[in-house]
């Protein structure tokens, strides 16, 4: 048996220990953390740096180790006692499932504070007993006071539980009422319970979100008695209040803000005392974006343990917290921000903007590849310019000046040499670069304006457009200097003074947000390169000017033309289970469309599919009327949007409102509205009309009154949800297509044209399904909701490809003809609807 803190000289396998002592060797003998997995004898069997410095850095990586795996650390001094600092990193770690133990420089002796946890072994699921949880006689049943078999449910959840103990990838297209969240996340949790494996959960709305982590998992976390429930919502770094940022704010806020952002600033203190979330979306009242802008986390400036606020930081307190977790929530952005993160490194197996994960949930995820559009591209604008360019300095504040103010208070020669390279050369580059950013910006701002678009394709043609001749080569190429000199004389400055461990440590936070400052320019430089004058030899990519906002801020992007490739071989190839899952991911063709266009087309990753039926009684709860005498939009557009007004009209009399009139372009919503109030149906009824207030209040005004009207465009949708008779009417206008215009649908079909195939057939024809079916969705919430759609585009029954788009609807009683004829019926329909409720 070994002495009391001299540790034992078996627990490192050869080549572990050959890993611990060069590592410490290239740190000079100082403190390094590792990340080992051992055997099942306790064993070390590999080692891994994870961070350099003091035990508690290792705080600041939230899950940079899995459960199972052991935290080692050196002591320099040989002596292996766990200090103050040791013990409570042991303690935290082990309430992770991660061991704690301590080594000597020389990786001669381990001395183990904490054994790792042994989870239980990986046992996989019975996939009946899993759908039983959800069955008449489970827990949930007996849970609830008015349960409901819902035998879709049961069929959803014993598929996961096969893909969990299997592996592979499933489609699973859940009708309205199925209750898909709860199967997927009872399986999931199953499996935690047996195996210990976290679980990512991936949707598209904040709604879904809430819905997860404020009702689902929490009633999951009540009724599964037998299992602990851990589960987490986590977000992206700007989602959360930095308190060193604030209290900066605070300091600088006469220079900074006018009275009314003040005010805002004010808000957000008060808010900070009180709040435990630190979350925007919990704001109240959230602030202006510049005040927001000011005091936003950032994951690239944090300072992390050297932070004065690390301890109750709102994003780590959230990141620990999903580091434990068995579900970790998150929306698809940020499942895509950590995909771009781990292609970036390579590092497939350790935390990322995530922690390490291989069982993958997406649900709604019809909107995976257009979040992997945002997020796989490359983008920058005007305003992020300046706003980069404002961090680096604005009024006197900012990183040069406080790079400034504390080098001049050094004599020695290695201060004295950085601060002349900051006055010498950053500040005249960083006036250039605002020049220089300027000029690129106007030319590209007039180019817009002859074009009168508020978004234009860069195709190759545009190699040869005159702009190049008036000087978009020489300001590009001046930007891209300035950008290049900025980045590198940050670089430089950070370099020679970390060549000095005390200032190093010293200036830790200064060094840190000049590292930050200094990769931001170079992304920036990147995405100008990739928009503008794109490497020929590259991947194909799709690029695009576009004019945001009031101000007119002009953006450039580029984004990967094909995604498919990155989606199958960098994230369904990488997990054992993904699960893609919506209430609209098939379509005439079955699931051929979603499959191709997430990469799941090779014969490896062949998904296991299943269209489970939504319990609804849609022919008894519903009625689907296509006018067959309304002109097609296409032949006349006028004349259609007034007979859809005039349809949408007939609809609220005889409905007594509660009706939803959707339309594909704010210009026809806006139309609409003005008639409307013109032959007095805001009088009879609240007219809610997208655009005129805030979305979320707009469909709480909606679901308050129970006899309003709201006329909306593309967020209206989906992803809305008002049973009962609040909404019992819906008006289409058009078929949804994709605007062919818009850069990434014309590059997609250009390239299937190409390939010698239909774009209309293979892209714009599914994608309008998809789309008409999420909208369709809207209605029938529930087993007692009743009401009307109207589709008010003739080409549905008058064109070829209309049967694909309606064969994916819902069974509604169906009827189709002259709208004299259908008038008749539709008004029958809501006087029956209008007797039973009564």
């Amino acid at each position: 048996m070994s002495e009391p803190f001299h540790g034992e000289p078996d627990r490192l396998a050869p080549g572990a220990a050959a890993a611990i002592r060069s590592a410490i060797r290239l740190a000079g003998g100082r403190e390094v953390c590792f990340v080992c997995t051992v055997n099942d004898a306790g064993v070390v069997q590999t080692a891994r740096v994870a961070a350099r410095g003091d035990v508690r850095s290792v705080l600041a990586l939230p899950g940079f180790a899995d459960r199972g795996e052991l935290l080692v650390h050196n002591h320099p001094s040989g002596w292996l006692e766990p200090s103050g600092a040791d013990l409570e990193v042991a303690a935290r770690m082990h309430d992770d499932g991660i061991g704690f133990a301590i080594v000597d420089n020389d990786a001669a002796r381990l001395y183990v504070v904490v054994e790792v946890p042994r989870a239980p072994k990986r046992a996989d699921l019975a996939p009946g007993d899993v759908a039983g949880i959800l069955g008449p006689d489970g827990p949930i049943a007996a849970r609830l006071g008015r349960y409901e078999d819902r035998p879709s449910q049961r069929e959803m959840a014993r598929l996961i539980a096969q893909l969990f103990s299997r592996g592979g990838v499933g489609l699973i297209e859940a009708g309205t009422g199925v209750g898909k969240s709860l199967g997927y996340l009872v399986p999931a949790l199953r499996w935690a319970a047996g195996s210990g494996e976290r679980t990512v959960v991936s949707t598209n709305t904040i709604t879904l979100q809430e819905q997860l982590t404020g009702k689902d998992l929490p009633f999951l976390e009540r009724t599964l008695t037998d299992q602990k429930v851990r589960f987490a919502l986590l977000k992206g770094w700007r989602n959360y209040l930095c308190l060193l940022r604030l209290e900066q704010a605070r300091l600088q806020a006469p220079t900074l803000f006018d009275d009314a952002a003040q005010a805002d600033l004010a808000m957000l203190e008060a808010w900070a005392e009180r709040t435990t979330d630190g979350s925007l979306a919990d704001l109240p009242n959230p602030p202006r974006g510049e005040v927001w802008d000011e005091v936003a986390a950032e994951g690239d400036l944090c300072t992390r343990l050297r932070c004065p606020h690390f301890e109750a930081c709102f994003a780590f307190k959230a990141r620990r917290a999903a580091a434990q977790a068995d579900v970790i929530v998150v929306n698809h952005h940020l499942l895509m921000a950590d995909l771009a993160v781990r292609r970036a490194s390579g590092r497939w197996d350790e935390a990322a903007v995530l922690p390490a994960y291989k069982r993958l949930v997406i649900d709604e995820g019809h909107h995976l590849e257009d979040a992997a559009a945002d997020h796989l591209g490359q983008s920058v604008s005007r305003r992020g310019l300046e706003r980069l360019f404002s961090r680096l300095e604005r009024r006197g504040k900012g990183l040069l000046p406080a790079l400034e103010r504390t080098l001049s208070k050094g004599t020695d020669l290695l201060s004295v040499a950085s601060l002349d390279l900051v006055r010498a050369r950053l500040v005249p580059a960083l006036e250039a670069a605002r020049l220089k950013s300027a000029a690129l910006c106007d030319l590209l701002g007039e180019w817009m304006a002859d074009r009168r678009d508020q978004q234009v394709r860069l195709t190759d043609a545009f190699e040869d457009d005159p702009i190049w001749r008036a000087g978009l080569g020489a300001a590009l190429d001046d930007l891209l200097a300035e950008i290049e000199l900025l980045g590198d004389g940050l670089r430089m400055v950070r370099e020679r003074l970390e060549t000095d461990e005390r200032r190093s440590e010293e200036l830790a936070p200064l060094l840190n947000e000049v590292r930050g400052v200094a990769r931001r320019l170079q992304t920036a430089g990147d995405a100008l390169r990739a928009a503008l004058k794109p490497d020929r030899e590259g991947q194909p990519r799709v690029r695009w000017l576009e004019v945001r906002g009031a101000e007119r801020n002009i953006g450039a992007t580029a984004v990967p033309l094909d995604l498919a490739p990155i989606l199958r071989e960098d994230l369904f190839r990488r997990v054992e289970t993904a699960v893609v899952t919506s209430a609209t991911l098939a379509t005439g063709d079955g699931f051929h469309f979603i499959t191709r266009r997430l990469g799941l087309d090779e014969e490896d990753l062949e998904p296991v599919t299943a269209q489970l039926a939504s319990p609804f009684d849609y022919p008894r709860q519903s009625m689907l009327a296509i006018p067959s005498d309304f002109p097609a939009p296409n032949a006349d557009g006028a004349k259609h949007l007034q007979r859809t007004i005039d349809a949408a009209i007939d609809l609220i009399g005889w409905s007594g409102g509660g009706v939803f009139v959707l339309f594909t372009s704010h210009r026809d919503c806006r139309e609409a509205a003005r008639v409307m109030r013109e032959r007095g149906v805001a009088g009879a009824h609240p007219l809610l009309v997208h655009g005129e207030s805030p979305r979320d209040d707009l469909l709480r005004r909606f679901r308050d009154h129970g006899d309003a009207v709201l006329i909306g465009t593309a967020s209206f949708w989906e992803g809305v949800d008002v049973p009962g008779r609040a909404l019992r009417g819906l008006v289409l206008g058009k078929i949804p297509f994709r605007v062919p215009t818009e850069p990434i649908t014309a590059a997609q079909c250009e390239a299937l044209e190409a390939e010698g195939r239909s774009s209309f057939d293979e892209y714009m024809i599914p994608h309008a399904a998809l789309r008409l079916k999420q909208g369709f969705g809207r209605l029938i919430r529930t087993g007692t909701d009743r009401g009307a759609v109207v589709i008010c585009d003739p080409r549905v029954v008058t064109k070829g490809y209309g049967r694909r788009l309606i064969e994916g609807l819902p069974p509604a009683t169906r009827i189709q003809g002259p709208w004299a004829m259908l008038r008749d019926e539709l008004a029958a329909f809501y006087r029956a609807e209008s007797g039973a409720a009564g």
